[in-house]
């Protein structure tokens, strides 16, 4: 399987200077089993420059949008994702429900007025909405696997497994080194990547309780415990500098030293890792 990370940023867009060598787009991740299928974890910001990649090729598009959960930068890319204006393509959407409204009415309530200009009905391919629960399941081949974990208002994890290979995307989750939730662990266990939240450093952590997300040394030792090959550190602060992260890398490195920084625009091989 590879992977391209197209938005690493939690939180907001950030366009700032000192970000730029990490990138500053919020959170979408390309998944390719094979070569001609296109998985998508997130719909943050990084879906419009992942979309302007895909309509360079004038075949139709059938894609698969994984949605981790729908706070604002997780979202926020769909409206300006150019492939879905076009008729030729489709899309199937995935994601939980919540109480009072569905999936669908998420994605249509953040494209009408004030918000948005253009309006749902307006994008022109094909969309079909499917409701998650906790479970396992398959995209053609591909078996995906949720879980949910805990972040305000609910997450979940994905763990994409095929060929042989694994991948487990868990992102917005708030937990310490101290508190890695068991269930969390068997989770990630023995994947061949594990994309984690990252977004604190210990010190902000202590201040942001209940904002639902944790730190690179939490992501650090959930990757030891759960055997994986290797952790990309992942859902940016967007008030942390290249340099910052760059520390936050080092410090995730000395306890299990196959950790690394996603960066906007980073491809990884699965069978190209050691």
């Amino acid at each position: 399987m590879k992977v391209k990370f197209w938005g690493v940023r939690g939180s907001i867009p950030t366009p700032w200077e000192e970000a730029m060598r990490v990138g500053g787009n919020t959170t979408c991740v390309q998944i390719s089993p094979r070569d001609d299928m296109l998985m998508i974890l997130d719909a943050g910001t990084g879906l419009r420059l992942l979309g302007d990649h895909l309509v360079k090729s004038s075949a139709p598009l059938n894609g698969h949008l994984l949605l981790t959960h729908a706070h604002w930068d997780h979202i926020q890319g769909f409206p300006f994702f150019a492939p879905v204006y076009n008729p030729n393509n489709q899309f199937t959407i995935y994601g939980a429900d919540h109480a009072q409204r569905t999936l669908e009415d998420i994605f249509r309530g953040q494209m009408t007025a004030p918000y948005f200009p253009v309006e749902f009905a307006q994008a022109g391919a094909k969309l079909t909405f499917r409701s998650l629960a906790e479970e396992t399941f398959l995209i053609e081949d591909v078996q995906v696997t949720t879980c949910a974990f805990h972040h305000p208002g609910g997450v979940f994890g994905f763990r994409i497994e095929y060929a042989g290979q694994s991948i487990v995307f868990a992102t917005d989750m708030e937990y310490t080194e101290d508190n890695l939730d068991a269930r969390l662990i068997d989770f990630a266990a023995d994947a061949d990547l594990l994309i984690y939240d990252s977004q604190y450093t210990p010190e902000e952590f202590a201040q942001k309780i209940g904002w639902g997300h944790s730190t690179h040394i939490a992501a650090a030792h959930l990757a030891k415990r759960a055997n994986v090959k290797h952790l990309m550190l992942f859902h940016h602060d967007p008030s942390h500098s290249d340099q910052q992260l760059l520390q936050m890398e080092k410090e995730a490195q000395a306890i299990f030293a196959s950790s690394q920084l996603a960066t906007e625009g980073l491809d990884i091989d699965l069978d190209l890792l050691p």
